[in-house]
């Protein structure tokens, strides 16, 4: 704009001295460079503005370059997800044919063990009939008894009866024993194909709403980039330069943010899941407040299953575990590990080294699902850990560690009550009800910076 106006002004001028009849060689000499001046100062001026203009374009281009591949890795994990939902609906077929099968198993088991105790009740009706027939003839005999046969005979005929007896209640009791682990099974089989139906009618809901996902992150991207993002986890606020333990609100990928206590040491930021201290708060709870959290972030807590799912998702996590005896003394343990999410019952796999003084009390290698006293899905058959001891927690044959037990003030004198309290059995044994514990997390392999 500016260079269009001093040619302008340069053509006015010329016009303006020819019209007035200016000829002097002198004078359009001196016109002659002014105009150059002005010329080449304007085009100074364009290219000053050019290279403004060039240099915001390359901004611009870079923010849309970085826009377009935020886009792009969206839509990888989009077509990721597809490819493992589509995985999952293949393994989730195989499932329920496989436990359908057992299903008809079980099935064919019970209804043959049921004929069998109709078979062994009619037997008995049978046997106690001649046994009645026994007792009437012997009581006919009773007069003559002295006479036909010895007092040895008749207690040895007496004898054999009551053995007789004895031995069909006991085979009794047994099939009864043998009908309740098979009705238990076969009520577990039915949860777990209720809980496979439910995990069908997710995947196809997710597949029917991917595209949608898709459009909406597309529609977002822009609100998103221009919007402070909160902080994914405690490590994450050490790593802003935050060096005070205490409550912060954190939000982790594909999650509502939520608030956590965070525990600042010196190489990071520790995100703390659980913490028990002085019993003020009731740990024998069911499986959605498990699942949700519960107690105060101050004092005693547990911060939910779901929202620790949602902070180890997000990569590699440590887990650091902390206990300590009615001594003062206290002990921890670190290892990698990994939490399945609400499909696998949250199950917990330690995936690497154990480290520390403590030994290791959890499952190694196996995929362990969290049990409630609503919902077992430990290994015993026979019994619900969380029922026989209290609160829920990893249990695999209930003896190894539960460090959301009762909490006990004291060390009973009786055996039973121990055995409920918080326990981790490779320090201080199966029955020492522990003082207070500690468990929290932080991303694995990331080093603190100033």
């Amino acid at each position: 704009m500016e260079l269009v106006i001093v040619i302008l002004v340069l053509c006015g001028s010329v016009l303006g001295t020819e019209g007035w009849g200016i000829s002097s060689e002198k004078k359009v000499q001196y016109a002659s460079w002014d105009e150059v001046n002005v010329i080449a100062h304007g085009l100074l001026q364009l290219g000053h503005g050019l290279k403004e203009h060039v240099d915001k374009t390359k901004n611009q281009l870079k923010e849309i370059s970085g826009k377009m591949n935020q886009q792009n890795v969206s839509l990888m994990d989009l077509l990721k997800q597809s490819k493992e939902i589509r995985e999952s609906g293949e393994v989730m077929k195989l499932r329920v044919q496989e436990l359908e099968d057992k299903d008809k198993q079980l099935n064919d088991l019970s209804q043959g063990l049921r004929e069998t105790v109709q078979e062994i009740s009619s037997g008995r009706q049978q046997l106690d009939q001649r046994l009645q027939n026994i007792e009437d003839k012997i009581k006919v005999m009773e007069p003559n008894r002295r006479q036909n046969r010895s007092d040895k005979e008749y207690l040895n005929i007496q004898t054999l009866m009551e053995t007789q007896n004895q031995r069909i209640n006991e085979l009794m009791d047994k099939i009864k024993l043998q009908q309740v682990k098979l009705d238990k099974q076969n009520q577990q089989i039915k949860n777990l194909q209720t809980k496979i139906q439910s995990d069908k009618i997710e995947t196809y809901k997710s597949k029917l709403n991917l595209d949608d996902v898709s459009t909406e992150l597309q529609s977002n991207s822009s609100a998103e980039t221009d919007t402070e993002s909160l902080p994914s986890d405690c490590h994450h606020i050490f790593l802003q330069g935050e060096r005070s333990s205490g409550i912060f609100t954190i939000q982790p990928l594909k999650a509502q943010p939520f608030e956590v206590f965070c525990e600042m040491t010196a190489d990071g930021g520790w995100t703390v899941i659980q913490r028990r201290k002085d019993g003020s708060v009731d740990f024998d709870q069911l499986w959605e407040t498990y699942k949700n959290g519960f107690g105060t972030l101050n004092g005693e807590f547990w911060l939910g299953l779901e929202k620790i799912y949602q902070i180890s998702e997000q990569g590699q996590y440590l887990l650091h575990i902390e206990l300590e005896d009615w001594e003062q003394n206290t002990k921890y343990m670190e290892a990698p590990f990994r939490l399945g999410g609400s499909s696998t019952a949250y199950a917990l796999q330690i995936v690497g080294q154990v480290n520390g003084e403590l030994e290791n009390a959890l499952s190694v290698g196996r995929h362990q699902p969290f049990t409630t006293r609503d919902r077992d899905q430990d290994l015993k058959s026979d019994i619900n850990c969380a029922k026989h001891l209290s609160g829920g927690w990893w249990f695999s044959t209930c003896g190894h560690s539960n460090l959301n037990g009762k909490y006990l003030h004291s060390i009973p004198r009786q055996r039973h009550e121990r055995k409920q309290g918080i326990f981790w059995k490779t320090w201080k044994g199966r029955y020492y009800p522990l003082k207070s514990t500690s468990i929290k997390i932080r991303p694995l392999g990331l080093k603190a910076t100033a």
